[in-house]
């Protein structure tokens, strides 16, 4: 290897240890030289090993040079401007390792990098660093040495000025690659990010339309389990009154020809007379019970079928089975009673019913969805009570709004469960027991209908729900309504 930088004298400071450390940068150097000569592909590669090379000489190198110039006892005010000088020099070294992949030739920046630092640094600060300490050693103050050596500088200045200009144009080359460097780099990143910002704009706007789609199909979902609710209790309303009215419109007259039956045979015994045979008869069969017990069950089979006639009315009321799905005005008043007719196998048994319930102006609704509403709130606060309790019915009117109240005194709920009560699938019930979609269908009734739900609950203090209604009702169905 022909060696560029050849170790004499000259560089010599008189200090061992620097000295060493300056003989091992000009092996560097010549290696770096050796890279200039060379055109293969690894010539990129070994400058980067040269670089980090230097990097680790410089580390250890001037932590040794600054430790010489304190044990020296040297100016403190001339060991930080010396400090400095290597801290330039590694800042240069790392910026050069940061923008090797851009440089154009590595090796030419690195060589002549190090060819001016080895003529401002180790012939100039070295040297004068070297005689402060010899002045310093024979009793001079580190003020006076320095003070020498600055005015000596000035004799030196053309040559340093001369060194210092080739270093700055190293340097501005390095930063002139450095910048096209970035440049290119940075008109990657735009690119990239652009793509990036359209990927993500696409992904947001496919994550709007899936969540819209999703919101749709609950929403249809529960549409068609409402609808599928109250066409099967229409359905049930249809076939219980076609069975049951007939038979009870038959017993009811066989009921009014018994009657008449039996009024007959009764005068036909008053007819026949005081004899023996009925006498004796008569006190057998105990005639004046019997007379007195026939008008008794004959009322109460009539009282009977009167009921199962008011039951199979308000089921038709609850449903409103023989009407359309139109707006109407209704008494929804009437309308929560024949819900509670209907759901009365449910309440019985569990619940003791307490009604404040105050007359109401009709109300602008449709009455089969709105007793469907009442119905999921009664069967809700049935489940809410673990044995027995008391469910309290309450209605008012504010303004030009009513209110109907279902409270029980069951478990209540806590903050977070009455949060989340109306939406679709959520359900405290156990898995099997429950689609989660009852009071959800309840919530999109009612503000469909322009109402509102209030919610007042707390664990082990139960619930109040309370249902409020425009009396008009909603604005957008205003036309064309039957009073």
């Amino acid at each position: 290897m022909i060696e560029a930088f050849v170790w004499s004298d000259r560089f010599a400071s008189g200090i061992e240890s620097v000295d060493s450390q300056h003989q091992q940068l000009f092996r560097i150097i010549n290696q770096v030289g050796e890279l200039l000569v060379r055109s293969d592909a690894a010539t990129a590669a070994s400058s980067e090993a040269l670089i980090k090379k230097l990097a680790d000489y410089a580390r250890f190198h001037f932590a040794d040079e600054e430790r010489v110039m304190l044990e020296g006892g040297l100016d403190p005010g001339y060991i930080d401007s010396h400090r400095k000088v290597h801290q330039r020099f590694t800042e240069q070294v790392v910026s050069m390792w940061k923008s090797r992949a851009g440089m154009a030739d590595p090796a030419k920046t690195l060589y002549g990098f190090l060819s001016s630092w080895l003529v401002y640094h180790i012939l100039g600060e070295d040297q004068t660093m070297a005689r402060e300490i010899v002045r310093v050693s024979e009793g001079m103050s580190p003020t006076a040495a320095h003070k020498i050596e600055a005015d000596h500088m000035e004799v030196a200045s053309s040559a340093l000025l001369r060194a210092m200009q080739n270093l700055y144009d190293v340097v501005s080359d390095q930063n002139r690659d450095l910048a096209k460097a970035n440049t290119e780099l940075e008109a990657r990143v735009s690119e990239r990010t652009d793509q990036l910002n359209k990927a993500y704009a696409k992904l947001a706007s496919d994550n709007q339309e899936l969540t819209a789609l999703l919101g749709r199909v609950e929403k249809t979902q529960s549409q068609l389990l409402q609808s599928e609710k109250m066409a099967s209790i229409g359905q049930l309303a249809a076939g219980v009154a076609h069975e049951i009215n007939n038979p009870v419109g038959f017993v009811n007259s066989n009921l009014g020809t018994l009657s008449r039956y039996v009024e007959d045979l009764l005068r036909l015994v008053d007819a026949v007379g005081d004899g023996p045979a009925v006498q004796a008869i008569a006190k057998e069969v105990d005639l004046p019970f019997l007379r007195a017990d026939l008008a008794a069950l004959l009322n109460e089979s009539r009282e009977g079928l009167d009921r199962v006639r008011k039951i199979v009315s308000n089921l038709k009321d609850f449903s409103h089975v023989d009407e359309a799905a139109e707006y109407r005005y209704a008494d929804i008043v009437a309308g929560l009673e024949s819900t509670i007719s209907v759901a009365a196998h449910e309440l019985k048994y569990k619940t003791e019913m307490v009604r404040k319930l105050q007359p109401l102006p009709l109300v602008r609704c449709i009455p089969a969805q709105i007793n469907q509403v009442f119905l999921n709130l009664l069967v809700n606060a049935v489940q809410a009570i673990p044995d027995h309790g008391v469910i309290t019915l309450e209605s008012g009117q504010q303004d030009d709004q009513v209110w109907i109240e279902v409270a029980d005194t069951g478990k209540g709920m806590d903050e977070a469960t009455a949060k989340r009560m109306f939406e679709p699938f959520f359900t405290t019930k156990p898995v099997g027991s429950g689609t989660g979609l009852g009071l959800s269908i309840c919530y999109d009734v009612v503000h469909k209908h322009g109402g509102r739900f209030e919610v007042h609950s707390a664990p082990g203090a139960g619930s109040r729900v309370r249902l409020w209604l425009p009396v008009s009702g909603p604005a957008d169905t205003a036309a064309g309504v039957a009073a």
